[in-house]
């Protein structure tokens, strides 16, 4: 027989029970679920704005007469619709336009005025870029031609952005190109930028203004008025025995083709990058050339090995297609090969001495060794003679001390009484008064 079980409730427990219940229904209540966003329709777009507009449902506590910019009950419904056009060159714009149905009025009449060819007011026809926007556009063109700049371009127009900020190109003046250039020529805390590097990155962004004026996207050039500054580059440093002594004594020997690739330097004249790019298939031994596909002119150039050049590359080891790399194949990259110079260059104690001074010291020296100025400037494929004239004031002037060195000095021991008797004897022979002048001068 089974027995009816009973359990006795608690009044208290059951009336805290109801009592929760009733509490979370009320939270339900005060606290909506987030609305869905519009089903958008073609041409307009809505965006959400907690300080917008209330362009959805009536205001849900309206009744309590709260401050609607502070309400966080109807934040869902806060915004604006806009409308989304492109005109007949296919430039895209965007205008608020407030309700669903002005924005939709307003599409339907840009739509009509585009099929009518209206002709629509410069800042309307075309949008207004930011810096950042004709940064990009610039960085996506060099990357397609100058990939192995691009880096080295993209840093340099970062530190322009962050100088002046990514405002709207239009805006940009001749004066905030001025006072770029303080900032740029104060540098940072861990160097000061010369007048030369700090024309690097005027040259970047002036041709980021440059791309953005040739694809319409800019109506002028801020830099038509201003100018660069003056750049005294005519460096001539050269490396005297006992620092080249010193130098490659001080070199690491591991990896063992970082001596070579610095002699092969001093040997051909050849640039840093071009010498990291320089692979074993590109040198023609028979012809006593290397052939370099890629160099600062853009075209493929060539250049002369001397015997000594040929036999640092015949003492090499072929560890990959690069003749200068690791012992694992992969090829020296120019920030690595100039770190490793300035860290031998301090311990060895030489002052004043880049990288790119090796192929000045290779200048000198033919200069020195009786070469003309215009084979030199072949040597080192410059587009003309004048980019070699810089070295020449090092060679007049080791040319001058050898015309002065060990000449006599020149006295005149003549006296006035000399003179008359010369004079005398011109006139016994019987000179005519212009020789006369001319002895007398």
């Amino acid at each position: 027989m089974d027995t009816e079980r009973t359990q006795t409730v608690n009044p208290e427990a059951w009336a805290a029970a109801q009592v929760e219940v009733a509490a979370r229904e009320v939270e339900k209540r005060e606290k909506p679920k987030r609305k869905q966003a519009p089903v958008r329709t073609r041409g307009v777009f809505f965006a959400w704005r907690p300080g917008g507009e209330v362009v959805g449902p009536k205001h849900v506590c309206a009744e309590r007469k709260c401050d609607k910019a502070k309400c966080a009950l109807d934040g869902e419904t806060r915004g604006e619709w806009w409308t989304v056009w492109f005109d007949a060159d296919g430039g895209k714009h965007r205008e608020k336009a407030g309700t669903k149905a002005a924005a939709l009025d307003l599409y339907r009449r840009r739509k009509t005025e585009v099929r009518q060819g209206v002709k629509f007011p410069e800042t309307m026809r075309r949008r207004d870029a930011r810096l950042k926007d004709l940064v990009a556009d610039y960085l996506e063109a060099v990357g397609a031609s100058q990939a192995k700049t691009a880096d080295v371009i993209a840093r340099r127009l970062a530190v322009v952005v962050g100088i002046l900020g990514n405002v709207e190109a239009r805006t940009i003046k001749a004066e905030d190109l001025e006072r770029l250039k303080i900032k740029l020529a104060t540098g940072t805390r861990v160097e000061i930028r010369k007048p030369a590097s700090v024309n690097r990155y005027l040259q970047d962004l002036k041709a980021v203004f440059c791309k953005a004026v040739e694809n319409a996207r800019l109506d002028r050039n801020p830099f038509l008025s201003v100018d660069l500054l003056p750049e005294n580059n005519k460096r001539a440093r050269e490396l005297t025995p006992d620092e080249e002594f010193r130098l490659f004594q001080t070199l690491p020997a591991k990896p063992p083709a970082l001596r070579p690739y610095f002699r092969f330097l001093l040997e051909t004249g050849a640039r840093a990058g071009e010498a990291c790019d320089l692979t074993w298939r590109a040198i023609l031994r028979a012809d006593g050339v290397a052939e370099l596909p890629e160099t600062k002119a853009g075209e493929k150039q060539y250049l002369t090995l001397s015997k000594a050049a040929l036999a640092i590359l015949e003492a090499l080891p072929k560890n990959g297609p690069h003749v200068f790399c690791w012992p694992d194949g992969r090829p020296f990259t120019v920030d690595y090969a100039t770190h490793a110079f300035h860290r031998a260059v301090v311990r060895a104690g030489i002052p004043d001495l880049r990288q790119h001074d090796l192929r000045h010291g290779f200048a000198i020296r033919r200069l020195r060794g009786g070469a003309n100025l215009v084979a030199v400037s072949g040597l080192l494929r410059h587009a003309s003679t004048r980019m070699t004239e810089r070295y020449l004031h090092v060679t007049r002037a080791d040319l001058r001390a050898a015309v002065e060195a060990g000449q006599p000095h020149r006295t005149d021991t003549r006296t006035d009484t000399d003179v008359a008797a010369l004079l005398q004897d011109v006139d016994s022979v019987g000179v005519t008064e212009n020789d006369q002048a001319a002895v007398n001068r």
